[in-house]
Formats: C-alpha cells, structure tokens, sequence
C-alpha cells in the first residue's frame, strides 16, 4: 500500500459523508428527538454538501472542496474540545472522543493541501515535455 492510496480524497470524503449522515442526522435525532430539527436538519445538509463533492467533482475542484468543507470542521473541533464547548445543551467535542472526528474529518482536508495543485503540476509537466 502506498501512501497515495491513503491520501486519497475522494475516498475520505465518501467515508466523512457516510458517517455524518449516520452519525450526525441519525445518531442526533436518536439523542436529541425532534426538538432539535435545525441541529439535524444542519447535519443533513452538510452531509449532502460532502456527498457532492465526493462524487460530483474531480482533480483539482475536488482536493480544493475538501479543503475548504473539512478544514473548518476540524478546526472547530480542535477549539471546541480545547474551551469544552456545549451545543444543544451537550458536550460539543469532548475530548478524547473528539479524536476519532478530527481524525475523520482533517484526512480530507490534509489529501485536498497535499493535492491542492495537482492538475496545475500535470499540465506544467505536459508542457515541458
């Protein structure tokens, strides 16, 4: 296995929608009930939001989505584990279960930097050759 196999940010995003539908949308609708429909609502959205971009977009566009739709999160979840944040009266990312979603959420962020240029470098090296 090679690290580009890893690096791979169409599968990150897949697996982060995956999970976001089932843990966010339905783990929270579980937890919170319908008292909480724009919480759920919000999740769903963002969800649909990472499944485009998963599966709609390619190359460059889809490493720069990633970029811009995950890095965000896992910065709130590294501040909001930090100050013990709340949200709807529960703990927002309490730390260590926080782990597992940064970690979820900053490799498609991570695979979209490491791949920021990538059609920008295939089409210079087309160029010179």
């Amino acid at each position: 296995m090679e690290i580009k196999d890893i690096l791979n940010t169409k599968v990150w995003l897949l697996i982060i929608a995956t999970m976001h539908m089932i843990m966010g949308v339905g783990g929270s609708y579980v937890q919170l009930g319908s008292d909480h429909l724009a919480i759920i609502g919000f999740f769903a959205a963002v969800g649909f939001y990472l499944i485009y971009a998963g599966l709609m977009t390619e190359g460059q566009e889809q490493h720069r989505l990633a970029v811009v739709l995950c890095g965000p999160v896992f910065v709130w979840f590294v501040i909001s584990a930090a100050m013990s944040l709340d949200m709807a009266g529960q703990p927002a990312a309490p730390f260590p279960e926080s782990i597992l979603p940064m970690i979820l959420w900053g490799m498609p962020a991570l695979c979209g930097v490491m791949n920021w240029n990538s059609e920008s470098a295939e089409e210079s090296s087309e160029t010179t050759e």
